[in-house]
C-alpha cells in the first residue's frame, strides 16, 4: 500500500491558490467561517449520539486545454451529541477515486466552549488501495459533548462521465446541498431516487447550474438481509449530450456503445512488437491458438496470476507496455487487463470484456447509462456461457466475487478480430453460481469420555462463494495466522487451543476451475457444549452448524430482502450416546420451514431430522441431519413475513440442546466434572 504523508499533502496544498483562480464563483457557505458558530440542536434530535449540521459540495467543471476538469469542494459538519458521538467521530475515513488530486485537505474541531482546534496535518493520512482508490483517515482531537467537527476537501477530479452522489447516512442530517458548475454547451441528465427531490437546471452567465438541496434527512435505518446503498436517498447524473451555439446533432453522448467502443481503444489497440511478445508468452505457457478453449482459459489466467505482479502503482516508462509487463513481470490493473486481452485474442478464445458493478449499490439500467458504477472488470466467453475476474489474485474461472454476481455488466460487443457491425456493447447478467454449487457442508462426529465431556471430529466442505473469503485467507495470511482462521470457521470452539488438530485440503485457487471443496477437518474439545442439569447432562447440538442470527424483532419492513448468493447445505451429526445413557427429548430435534411460490416451487427452505441407531452393546447413535436451501435471492417486503420463519426456523436450531439420561438400572455414575461448565 502506497502512502502520501503529511509532506506530500502541505506540497499539494501549494497548488491551491493558482488552481482555484479557475474556478467559478463559488457560494459563500462552501469553506471556513474565520469565526465559526456553534450550532443549535433542534429538539427531535435531542436523543441522537451524532448528527450532521451541514455538508455542502460543489463542483465546477472548467475547459484546461483538450480536457474538461472539476474543481470539487466538499465541506462537511458534524455535532457530537454523547459518548457514542464521540466514538462515532473518533476516525473518519473517506474514500476517493484515485485520479483524484488533492490540493486541500483540512479539518478542526470547534468545543463546546466556541475554542477552536486545527486538526495537524500528520494527523491526515492518505494511503492507495489495490484499485488505485485514495482512502484519507483522519483523526480529529478535543472530541467531547456538543462540540463539533468541521472537514473540507478541496480536489481536482477528471472530467467524469457520471456522478453519484448520496444524501442519507447513519445519522441524522439538518441540510445539505450540490450545486454541479459546467459550460452551457454540456448538457446532464439526473436521476433521484428514494425520496431525493429532482435536481434543477439554471443558466446564470456562460454557465449552468444543476443543484439540488434537501433538509432534516433521517438518520438511514439499515435492515438485516438488505442492500442498504439501494435504499438511501441519492441523485445520479450523467452527461447527456453537448448543445453547441448551430449544432445540428442532438445525439447522445456517453452512451452503452461509447462504452464499448472506449474499452475496446483502451484494451485492444497493441504494437506489432507487443504481440510479438505476446506470442512468446503463450508459447511459455503452454497455450496453442484455436487449441482447447477451456484449457487455454485456465491456462492464461494461472500463468498470468502467478506470473505477473499486480501493484496499484508502478514507477518507470512504458509500465502498460506489454512486453515491458512481460518482461518485468509486473503491471497496474490497466496494464494487467490489457495483458489478459491480448492473450485471449491471440489465443483465439472467444471472449468479451465488460464491466460490472457492485450489485448492492446500483442496479445497472439500460436505460440510463451511468457509468460510474461500473468498476469490476470482468471478461464473458460465450462458448463457455461464464466469467471471470481478471483482477482478483485469489480467485479463478468461473468464480467471481460474490457482489457482482448476481448484477449487470455492460461488455464490449466489438470483435478483436473481424468487422465490426450492429451494437457495440452487450449488457448481460453476471449469472450467479446455482445454490447446489455453493455450501457450506458440515460433517461431525461427537463422542463422551467417562466426565461426559465431549470431543468432536468434524469436517468442513465449502465450494462456490461459500469458499471465496476463506481460501483467499490461507493464501494471503502467514502460517503463524492460519490457526486463526480455522478457529473462525470451527465456530463453536471456546479458544485456538481447544484445536488439538487440523487439515487443510483443496486451499490453491485453482482449486476454483473445477469447483474442488475447500474442506477443513479438525478435532475439538468441546468440553464446554456440555453442561450437568442435576442427573442430567445437555449438549449444545445446534452450534455444531453454527449459531445463526434471527428475526425475532416483528418492526415493520420497509426494504426488501437480498442475500449475497444462493446456496445449500446438508450438515450430518452423529452423536454416540454413551453406553447407559438415552436421548429423552429427540423430537425437539425436528424442525421445517419452507417458502413456496403460487406455483408450488420451492424459494428457501430448512429443514432438520435425525434418525436413533440403538446398540445395546456400545451404545446408541444419534444421527442429525440438517438440510438449507435458499436458490432465491430477492424477495419483495410482501414476502418477508414468509421469508422470516425460515430464517427464525434455522436460528431456533442453531439454539438447541439434546438432554442425555442414565438409562434406569444401567448402574453407575458419570464423574463429577472438574472444571464449570459454560451456559449456553
Amino acid at each position: 500500500m502506497k502512502k502520501i504523508t503529511a509532506i506530500s499533502l502541505l506540497f499539494l496544498s501549494a497548488l491551491q491558490a493558482s488552481a482555484e483562480k479557475k474556478l467559478s464563483k463559488q457560494p459563500a457557505f462552501i469553506d471556513f467561517s474565520d469565526k465559526p458558530a456553534l450550532h443549535n440542536v433542534p429538539p427531535e434530535y435531542a436523543n441522537e449520539h451524532a448528527l450532521i449540521v451541514s455538508r455542502d459540495e460543489t463542483i465546477d467543471y472548467v475547459y484546461e486545454g483538450r480536457t474538461v476538469n472539476g474543481y470539487k469542494t466538499v465541506r462537511t459538519i458534524w455535532k457530537i451529541l454523547d459518548s457514542r458521538g464521540i466514538d462515532f467521530l473518533h476516525s473518519l475515513g473517506i474514500t476517493a477515486d484515485g485520479k483524484t488530486r488533492f490540493i486541500n485537505i483540512k479539518a478542526r474541531t470547534i468545543h463546546a466552549n466556541g475554542k477552536v482546534q486545527e486538526v495537524p496535518q500528520d494527523m491526515i493520512k492518505v494511503t492507495v488501495d489495490a484499485n488505485g482508490r485514495y482512502k484519507i483517515v483522519i483523526a480529529p482531537e478535543g472530541l467531547e459533548k456538543y462540540a463539533e467537527v468541521e472537514l473540507m476537501l478541496k480536489e481536482i477530479v477528471p472530467g467524469y462521465h457520471s456522478i453519484y452522489d448520496y444524501f442519507q447516512f447513519g445519522i441524522p442530517m439538518l441540510s445539505s446541498r450540490l450545486d454541479i458548475s459546467y459550460p452551457k454547451d454540456y448538457a446532464y441528465e439526473s436521476r433521484s431516487y428514494n425520496g431525493m427531490p429532482k435536481m434543477t437546471e439554471t443558466t446564470i452567465g456562460t454557465r449552468k447550474h444543476l443543484r439540488v438541496a434537501v433538509s432534516n434527512v433521517p438518520a438511514f435505518k439499515a435492515e438485516p438481509y438488505s442492500f442498504a446503498d439501494l435504499h438511501r436517498m441519492k441523485v445520479d447524473i450523467r452527461r447527456h449530450h453537448y448543445a453547441f451555439a448551430n449544432y445540428n446533432d442532438p445525439s447522445e453522448i456517453d452512451t452503452w456503445d461509447d462504452f464499448g467502443r472506449d474499452l475496446f481503444d483502451d484494451y485492444y489497440k497493441i504494437t506489432d512488437k507487443e504481440r510479438g511478445a505476446v506470442n512468446r508468452y503463450l508459447s511459455e505457457l503452454g497455450v496453442q491458438a484455436g487449441g482447447d478453449e477451456l484449457e487455454n482459459i485456465k491456462k492464461i489466467e494461472n500463468g498470468i496470476k502467478h506470473d505477473i505482479v499486480q501493484y496499484g502503482y508502478v514507477q518507470g516508462a512504458k509500465t502498460d507496455v506489454l512486453d515491458s509487463i512481460i518482461a518485468k513481470k509486473q503491471a497496474t490493473p490497466y496494464g494487467y487487463i490489457k495483458l489478459f486481452a491480448a492473450c485471449f485474442t491471440q489465443a483465439e478464445v472467444n471472449h468479451e470484456l465488460g464491466k460490472a458493478g457492485d450489485k448492492s449499490e446500483n442496479r445497472t439500467d439500460d436505460n440510463f447509462e451511468i457509468w460510474g458504477y461500473l468498476d469490476n472488470p470482468l471478461f464473458y466467453f460465450p462458448g463457455q456461457k461464464k466469467f471471470m475476474d481478471p483482477l482478483s489474485m485469489h480467485y479463478r474461472y468461473p468464480l467471481v466475487p460474490d457482489e457482482i454476481a448476481g448484477g449487470k455488466g455492460v461488455f464490449c460487443n466489438i470483435p478483436p478480430k473481424g468487422v465490426v457491425t450492429g451494437r457495440l456493447y452487450k449488457m448481460r447478467t453476471i449469472t450467479p453460481l446455482s445454490a447446489k454449487q455453493t455450501h457450506r457442508n458440515v460433517a461431525a462426529g461427537v463422542t463422551f469420555n467417562d466426565n461426559m465431556d465431549a470431543t468432536v471430529d468434524v469436517s468442513y466442505s465449502f465450494t462456490g462463494y461459500a469458499s471465496a473469503d476463506i481460501r483467499t485467507a490461507l493464501n494471503v495470511l502467514t502460517k503463524e495466522k492460519e490457526k486463526d482462521i480455522i478457529k473462525e470457521v470451527v465456530d463453536f470452539t471456546e479458544k485456538r487451543e481447544d484445536i488439538t488438530k487440523y487439515f487443510i485440503s483443496n486451499d490453491a485457487p485453482e482449486s476454483y476451475n473445477g469447483n474442488k471443496p475447500l474442506v477443513i477437518t479438525a478435532t475439538v474439545d468441546a468440553s464446554h457444549m456440555t453442561e450437568k442439569a442435576g442427573e442430567k447432562y445437555i449438549f449444545n447440538v445446534g452450534e455444531l452448524i453454527g449459531l445463526r442470527a434471527g428475526l425475532y424483532d416483528k418492526k415493520e419492513r420497509h426494504y426488501a430482502v437480498d442475500l449475497d448468493y444462493p446456496h445449500s447445505n446438508y450438515d450430518t451429526i452423529t452423536i454416540n450416546i454413551p453406553k447407559g445413557y438415552k436421548v429423552v427429548n429427540a423430537d425437539g430435534l425436528r424442525m421445517q420451514s419452507e417458502f413456496l411460490n403460487r406455483d408450488l416451487k420451492k424459494q428457501i427452505s430448512f429443514s432438520s431430522d435425525y434418525n436413533l441407531i440403538t446398540d445395546k452393546k456400545n451404545g446408541d447413535k444419534l444421527v442429525v441431519m440438517v438440510s438449507e436451501y435458499f436458490p432465491v435471492t430477492h424477495f419483495p417486503v410482501a414476502d418477508y413475513d414468509r421469508f422470516r420463519d425460515v430464517i427464525n426456523t434455522a436460528s431456533d436450531f442453531s439454539k438447541s440442546s439434546i438432554i442425555l439420561e442414565r438409562v434406569k438400572g444401567s448402574g453407575g455414575k458419570a464423574k463429577p466434572k472438574t472444571k464449570a461448565l459454560a451456559k449456553k
